[in-house]
């Protein structure tokens, strides 16, 4: 009788003991639960207070009196919580479908030059430009030396370029969209013409009349001129006259070729990111800044 009894204690302690790991498995699963929740509370009030830092840099940027050297653009709050903005000119890059626009010969020579700076060979600059003029040309049923026919599956919208993913879809593009970062050299929301405070010197080289000593002195020049701060709004010319004069040209000279260059256009590229802590938000923005009027945005994306 002793033995039944002395068994069945012995089995209820192992029981008990059982229970109480199963307990404290559950307990600690939930602890562990509990705490990720925490966790995950917390990264998510982290990205939105970085998306709303992203934001405030953002509204910075949009006003008309901030240039792409002012202090502003980069803001600190305590040691883990800042925005940092950068600004670009959109002018600083090529805007296909003003270069297109009519089949201006002196464009479509300008962008063939452009492709070859980029390596793609005389053949293949034939054949991509024939039928980029093709899907853009609003006339149908008319096809370029180069290109290649419509059929089921190629059809020609016969309208203007509306995104750049638009191109991998046109035949003969693979040379161009097989590099990396492909898209970084184009855009379709500038005011068309190259802006002379924002374009690099490799591609104003490739402008009739201004090769490549003269492109690098006056981008030099220009670099110079807004890291010292010459001028007290920021920018590294007062006005268009004034950055003429850094190129060598005359307003008359500038006349003659206004079909490439331009001035200080109002279309701006902004990237503002914002940290909480190790979250990261970014923003990136095209938007369009005239003088006493609210910024329009042409674009928008979020990271």
């Amino acid at each position: 009788m002793k033995r039944t009894t002395s068994h069945a204690c012995g089995s209820t302690l192992i029981l008990a003991l059982w229970a109480l790991v199963l307990i404290s498995a559950v307990l600690f699963a939930w602890v562990k639960l509990v705490d990720q929740g925490i966790e995950s509370s917390r990264v998510a009030n982290r990205g939105l207070e970085a998306r709303a830092l992203a934001h405030s840099g953002l509204a910075v940027a949009s006003h008309g009196g901030v240039n792409r050297n002012s202090p502003h653009l980069h803001a600190a709050f305590g040691q883990d919580r800042s925005y940092h903005v950068t600004m670009e000119s959109e002018g600083s890059r090529l805007n296909l479908n003003y270069m297109l626009a009519g089949a201006d010969p002196a464009r479509i020579q300008f962008l063939k030059r452009y492709l070859a700076q980029r390596g793609m060979t005389l053949q293949q600059r034939e054949v991509f430009i024939d039928c980029l003029l093709d899907w853009t040309s609003p006339a149908k049923g008319v096809r370029r030396l180069n290109s290649v026919p419509e059929g089921p599956d190629y059809q020609l919208p016969h309208r203007p370029l509306q995104s750049l993913d638009e191109i991998p879809l046109i035949h003969g593009s693979q040379p161009l969209v097989s590099r990396p970062h492909w898209k970084d050299d184009f855009t379709l929301f500038s005011s068309g013409p190259f802006d002379l405070e924002g374009v690099s010197a490799q591609t104003l080289a490739l402008v009739p009349g201004i090769g490549d000593q003269r492109a690098q002195q006056f981008v030099k020049t220009r670099e110079e001129r807004e890291l010292s701060g010459v001028n007290k709004d920021g920018y590294p010319f007062k006005n268009r006259a004034e950055a003429l004069s850094f190129l060598g040209f005359t307003e008359q000279q500038f006349s003659q070729m206004s079909g490439f260059l331009g001035f200080r256009d109002p279309v701006l590229r902004v990237r503002s990111v914002g940290e909480s802590g190790k979250v990261i938000r970014q923003v990136e923005v095209i938007m369009r800044r005239v003088e006493g009027a609210k910024a329009q945005v042409l674009k928008w994306s979020e990271e």
